[in-house]
């Protein structure tokens, strides 16, 4: 194997090791501030760098999160009622969804109680960017919400919904036989990726046949990162395709 892709590789593996050293004093040094301040334990639950932290920061605020959720950054979950909001096993929230639990627009203008009902976002349901879920709102059971919606009513078991104010697009099976279609007609588009918050299993498993087909998608690690890090997926790719 040639001399610049081994320098690559150290490159990529020093560049990696100096990434896991700095990750792990920073979360550190945040975990100390969010305990010191309550400001910051709100803005870290958010926009904390390490994922597991982040869970860990919106259950301590008193989100009923489970430790099997996903939470991108950037994502505001009830400040004021936190212990309203209900995140299931296996929910997926994307960048800068908005979740809230509790409405006190009009108790700020007139003399009118603050309302507070509870929000939840079922097993296995993904909201998209953007998004805003409303007070009350139940997400139910493998859901999607497309990005940008605005959820003001509860969403039914297996369905999509989308669009201001959000309503039913198709069903879940049908985005998956959709989806299935299009990797079956356009295989150079997609990338067989092992995602590690995807469920053990859903009710449309059995219609997902696409592996038994033998239809050819990439591998997740021909993707790239614009970072050193793409140094030791080459250095990877290289060794296998030589057999070494």
């Amino acid at each position: 194997m040639d001399f610049e892709l081994w320098m690559k590789a150290a490159r990529g593996y020093f560049f990696l090791g100096r990434n896991l050293l700095a990750g792990k004093v920073t979360n550190k040094v945040l975990d100390l501030l969010a305990f010191l301040d309550y400001r910051l334990l709100m803005i870290l639950s958010m926009w904390h760098p390490d994922h597991a932290a982040r869970i860990k920061l919106l259950r301590k605020r008193g989100v009923r999160i489970s430790e099997k959720a996903w939470v991108d950054l950037g994502v505001w979950i009830e400040m004021t009622t936190p212990q309203h909001v209900v995140i299931e096993d296996y929910a997926k929230i994307a960048f800068g969804a908005v979740i809230f639990a509790h409405d006190a627009a009009v108790n700020s203008v007139a003399d009118l109680p603050m309302r507070v009902q509870e929000t939840r976002i079922g097993y296995n349901s993904a909201i998209g960017a953007r998004s805003i879920i409303m007070p009350g709102v139940t997400v139910g059971e493998h859901c999607g919400v497309l990005p940008g919606s605005v959820v003001t009513k509860d969403v039914p078991d297996h369905t999509v919904w989308g669009g201001v104010p959000a309503v039913q697009m198709f069903t879940s099976e049908e985005l998956g036989l959709a989806w299935q279609a299009d990797v079956l007609a356009h295989p150079e588009k997609y990338y067989d990726h092992p995602n590690v918050a995807r469920a053990p299993s859903t009710p449309f498993d059995h219609l997902l046949t696409w592996r038994d087909s033998g239809v050819k998608v990439r591998d997740w690690m021909e993707l790239r990162t614009g970072t050193p890090f793409d140094y030791i997926i080459e250095f990877k790719q290289r060794r296998k395709e030589r057999g070494d």
